[in-house]
């Protein structure tokens, strides 16, 4: 009976031991700090997209179909005469809506203007039924500027990390979290485009 009552004691202790330990890790603070690092980087924009519709009506079907087939057909063929690749000009399918009483078709075409200086020609081909729908500026390379972009707004949310960790006496440790929170590009009426990013870096404190 000593010898099972001396064991129970034992286990009792142990046990009393490992919860004590147990309660002192919960107990630990864990310190971290999250730091917001937002950069942009502008760049002159270097191709364009621009983008017509094509709109015939009439009482045949068959007929404002075959219309809105040779108008496109001019359309490209006028484009590649001023300088564009035709594989550059991407013509739409063409569809039939009944909005009135008579047939509408219509269609939409794509160019991708890799010569800016052609631009303005490219425009002036909207005539009659083939409307200007709209004009939009981008980098060929545009992958590099957003890599640059994150880049210096992780730079600048490391920076931020390190004056507010000395300034409170601490140091930072080991990142535990990276997060972009948005990245877009914008652009301007003199045609700059600018890749904005925003990140949040969060660390662990010293």
């Amino acid at each position: 009976m000593k010898k099972g009552f001396k064991f129970a004691c034992a286990a009792i202790v142990l046990t009393a031991f490992f919860s004590s330990c147990t309660v002192n890790k919960m107990g630990e603070v864990s310190r971290s700090l999250t730091t917001e690092g937002t950069a942009s980087v502008s760049a002159k924009a270097d191709i364009a997209t621009v983008e017509f519709t094509l709109l015939t009506a009439g009482w045949s079907a068959k007929q404002i179909v075959t219309d809105n087939n040779t108008l496109s057909g001019r359309l490209r063929d006028s484009i590649k005469a001023i300088g564009v690749n035709e594989t550059d000009i991407v013509i739409g399918d063409c569809s039939i809506t009944n909005p009135a009483q008579q047939y509408e078709a219509r269609r939409s075409i794509v160019v991708t203007v890799r010569n800016l200086e052609l631009l303005p020609a490219i425009i002036d081909c909207k005539t009659g039924a083939i409307k200007l729908k709209s004009v939009t500026y981008d980098l060929t390379d545009s992958a590099s500027a957003t890599r640059r972009a994150r880049s210096q707004a992780v730079q600048q949310a490391q920076d931020a990390g390190s004056l507010l960790a000395g300034a409170s006496g601490c140091k930072l440790g080991q990142v535990t979290s990276i997060s972009e929170i948005k990245t877009e590009k914008t652009a301007d009426a003199s045609g700059n485009i600018t890749t904005t990013s925003t990140v949040l870096l969060s660390y662990t404190i010293q």
